[in-house]
C-alpha cells in the first residue's frame, strides 16, 4: 500500500504534504487523519450535521475535510480514514474550576447552534426519555436484589450491592420523583420533535483548550435530545474529579449567558445528578448481561463507585 504519512494526505487534497504519526493520527499542517470505527452512513451523518452546526455560527466543533472523491472518508482496503480540523492545544483539567468555565461556555454555545437544525440524518438517533429510563433502572436493579438474595453463597460483591441497594433504590426513586415535578416531559417531546442535537459523550479528551476557544470534538455518538442531559454530564464529571464544594449555580449562570436555561433546569439537573448511574450501571452489567468480571476487579470498581456518591451530593447541595 506504501506509505501512509505521504499517500493519505493526497487522498484529502494535500498534494505534497507528508504527515507525522503521533498518537495512532497523521498530523499535517492543520489536518488530522485517523482511522475510523464508524460506518460510512456514520460517518456522512456526522459531516452533514457538523456543518449544519458550523452554518449555525458554532466554529469550534470538528471540521470533517473531503476527499478528492467528494466523500467525508477515504477507504484503503478494509481501513475508513478521516480527515478531521487539527487543533493544537491542551486537554482540560476537569478540576480546575477556570477551565470547566471555558468547557461550559464552550458547551452552551454548541447547544444554541445545534437546535432546530432541519433534514438531520436518520442516522442520529433519538435518545429515550428520562423518565423512562429512571423506571427501567430502577426496576432492573429491584431484579438483581431478589436474584441476589437465592443466591446460596454471597460474593464481596454480592454483599456490597445488598448493603447499598436501599439506600440507592430511595435514591433512585427520589430523583425519578424530582423530575416527574418538572416540565421535563414537555421539554424533552420540544428538544425530539425540533431536532436538538446533544454530543453525548463528553470526556476530557473532547475539549482542546486554546488561548482563545474552547473546541469540541469526537460527535460521533451524538443524539437528539435535551441538552440539558450534556450539561448534567460535564457538572458530574467536575464533581467527580475536583471533590470540591461549588454553587452549581455558578456555571449555570456562564451557560444561561450564551444559551438561555428554561424555568426547571436546575431541578431536572438535580435529579440527572441525584440518579445513582455508576451504581447501577455496574450492577445491571455483573447480573443482566452475564459478562466476565474478575471478582477483587468488580468490588474495587463498585467500592470506588461508593466514595464517587459522596462528591456528587456534596456538589447537589453546594
Amino acid at each position: 500500500m506504501g506509505d501512509l504519512s505521504t499517500i493519505l494526505p493526497s487522498y484529502f487534497g494535500f498534494s505534497g504534504a507528508k504527515a507525522v504519526k503521533e498518537r495512532g493520527a497523521y498530523l499535517f499542517d492543520s489536518a488530522k487523519i485517523h482511522k475510523s470505527n464508524s460506518t460510512p452512513r456514520e460517518i456522512i451523518a456526522s459531516f452533514d450535521l457538523l456543518k449544519k452546526i458550523e452554518q449555525a455560527g458554532f466554529l469550534y466543533a470538528d471540521v470533517i475535510i473531503e476527499s478528492t472523491q467528494k466523500t467525508p472518508f477515504v477507504t484503503l482496503g478494509r481501513d475508513i480514514f478521516v480527515a478531521t480540523r487539527y487543533v493544537r492545544g491542551r486537554e482540560p483539567d476537569m478540576a480546575c474550576l477556570d477551565d470547566v468555565k471555558a468547557l461550559t461556555q464552550s458547551l452552551a454555545g454548541f447547544h444554541k447552534a445545534a437546535r432546530d437544525l432541519k433534514n438531520l440524518s436518520a442516522e442520529i438517533s433519538r435518545a429515550p426519555s428520562l423518565c423512562d429510563v429512571f423506571a427501567k433502572q430502577i426496576a432492573t436493579l429491584g431484579a438483581s436484589v431478589k436474584q441476589v438474595n437465592r443466591r446460596p453463597r454471597l460474593s464481596d460483591f454480592d454483599v456490597l450491592v445488598l448493603k447499598n441497594a436501599d439506600a440507592f433504590t430511595a435514591r433512585a426513586e427520589k430523583a425519578a420523583e424530582i423530575l416527574s415535578a418538572t416540565d421535563y416531559k414537555n421539554m424533552y417531546e420540544n428538544a425530539i420533535a425540533n431536532n436538538h442535537i446533544c454530543h453525548a459523550a463528553l470526556k476530557e479528551e473532547t475539549f482542546t483548550l486554546t488561548q482563545e476557544h474552547c473546541y469540541i470534538s469526537r460527535f460521533e455518538d451524538a443524539t437528539i435530545d435535551l441538552q440539558l442531559t450534556d450539561l448534567a454530564s460535564l457538572l458530574r464529571r467536575y464533581a467527580r474529579k475536583s471533590g470540591r464544594e461549588m454553587p452549581i449555580k455558578t456555571l449555570l449562570e456562564i451557560y444561561n449567558k450564551t444559551s438561555p436555561l428554561p424555568a426547571d433546569a436546575e431541578k431536572i439537573i438535580h435529579a440527572m445528578l441525584l440518579f445513582p448511574w455508576p451504581f447501577l450501571k455496574t450492577v445491571s452489567q455483573f447480573y443482566s448481561k452475564k459478562r466476565n468480571f474478575i471478582p477483587a476487579a468488580i468490588t474495587t470498581r463498585m467500592t470506588g463507585i461508593l466514595e464517587e456518591q459522596e462528591e456528587y451530593d456534596k456538589f447537589i447541595k453546594s
